[in-house]
């Protein structure tokens, strides 16, 4: 690999602030006006139940194509590409006149999502390697405000003369304004050399410890964006004005933002995290209570409950250090972990939305999303026992024979 320069350092680190926003906008800005959006394109249950899953099937899908980018055309292209697509698949969507064609160049804008969310970390591996575990409480709270402001701002700006496609479509101009220290940088690049696959994907998933953390993972990913997705529709079907329903999930991205620079660092720390683990997860039960029994007099301190329970996901990410001595073995399983959690996640908010797109009601999704929370504090609490999958896998223990 060319070494990059260092006094191109400042503005790598101004490109990672950047992309870190674009990573909940495109996503959030259809959450907060689902219903408009459904109206306006004449969406079928389908559809808009399919609208609500790409996200989380986003990432199942395409998350792999950012390193795949980063070998072929080099890391800084890679992020500029996925930049790229955010932008064009965010302003062309919000042009569409057609549902299916509003579907596909949303898979176009997600994908880039997707891809970016995987690049970030490489990058701050790649030049801040001594800043990685300082960056990373940073990293998340960006994720939480670039999601906290599309969910606060999309619905006044879609309720304006410019209607839902200019709230959508607004954030187009966020991925371009975070191309340009990347169209700079590419003069810069390295191309990632590809690592040989000693593991295969049937290997990691019969092993128990990636079948508890998938779990886990599609558990808690299931909650989180079935919140972003279909919670502003929700609170405004219980009587809340489109503005205050963003601002509802707004506050729910906020609300974990004091404990992302501890928490996760304890339960990486701690010899038994198992106690925190256990009550973080028991807030996503909690939460859908509130949401079920009272969700309009009971939303503020459900989503209180909600945001600090999406804290359980980067604290069960790194649970993987637990299950794995190897590099190897710690990257197989973090991503097939975590792909095939999205992929379940995906499929489960689909089928809550047309579950409640067909009974017109929320009270039966509601219950089937509380009845999946209910396992979450138990799985992050068995994740947290060290177990190595070195043996089972035949793989090396050291960090050295894995070509670390």
């Amino acid at each position: 690999m060319r070494a990059v320069n260092r006094p191109t350092s400042p503005l790598i680190l101004a490109g990672v602030v950047l992309v870190a926003l674009n990573l909940r906008p495109t996503a959030a800005s259809v959450g907060a006006t689902l219903p408009e959006v459904v109206h306006g394109l004449q969406m079928s249950h389908t559809q808009a139940a399919l609208l609500a899953a790409l996200p989380a099937l986003a990432f199942a899908f395409f998350a792999a194509t950012g390193p795949a980018m980063a070998r072929t055309f080099g890391v800084h292209r890679a992020t500029l590409l996925s930049l790229f697509a955010i932008a064009i698949g965010t302003f062309a969507r919000a042009l569409a006149d057609n549902a299916w064609v509003f579907l596909g160049l949303s898979v176009i804008a997600l994908g880039g999502m997707a891809a970016a969310s995987v690049l970030v970390p490489t990058l701050v591996t790649l030049h801040f390697p001594e800043r990685l575990g300082t960056l990373a409480a940073p990293y998340s709270r960006l994720m939480a405000i670039g999601l906290a402001a599309a969910a606060f701002f999309t619905p006044p700006i879609a309720h304006s003369d410019g209607g839902w496609r200019i709230g959508i479509g607004f954030w187009g101009a966020l991925a371009v304004i975070a191309a340009i220290p990347w169209g700079r940088l590419i003069r810069h690049d390295m191309v990632l050399t590809p690592l040989p696959r000693t593991i295969t994907l049937v290997q990691m998933i019969r092993t128990r410890s990636c079948q508890k953390l998938a779990a886990l993972f599609a558990l808690q990913l299931l909650q989180t964006w079935a919140a972003i997705m279909w919670f502003p529709t929700l609170w405004r079907d219980h009587g809340y004005h489109a503005t205050t329903a963003g601002i509802l999930l707004g506050a729910l991205a906020l609300c974990g933002l004091p404990f992302t620079l501890t928490w996760p660092a304890v339960v990486s720390s701690r010899r038994d995290p198992r106690r925190l683990l256990l009550l973080v997860g028991l807030c996503y039960p909690l939460g859908d209570l509130l949401v079920l029994l009272a969700p309009r007099a009971g939303a503020v301190p459900a989503l209180i409950l909600l945001g600090i329970g999406a804290i359980g996901f980067p604290m069960a990410l790194t649970l993987v250090g637990r299950h794995a001595r190897s590099r190897d073995v710690a990257l197989s399983l973090a991503g097939v972990a975590q792909t095939v959690g999205y992929l379940v996640a995906g499929i489960g908010i689909f089928g809550f939305g047309l579950l409640h797109l067909h009974l017109g009601s929320w009270g039966w999704p509601m219950a089937l999303l509380l009845i999946c929370a209910l396992p979450i504090p138990v799985l992050a609490a068995r994740s947290a026992i060290p177990a190595s999958n070195e043996a089972p896998l035949g793989a090396p223990t050291s960090a050295q024979h894995s070509g670390g």
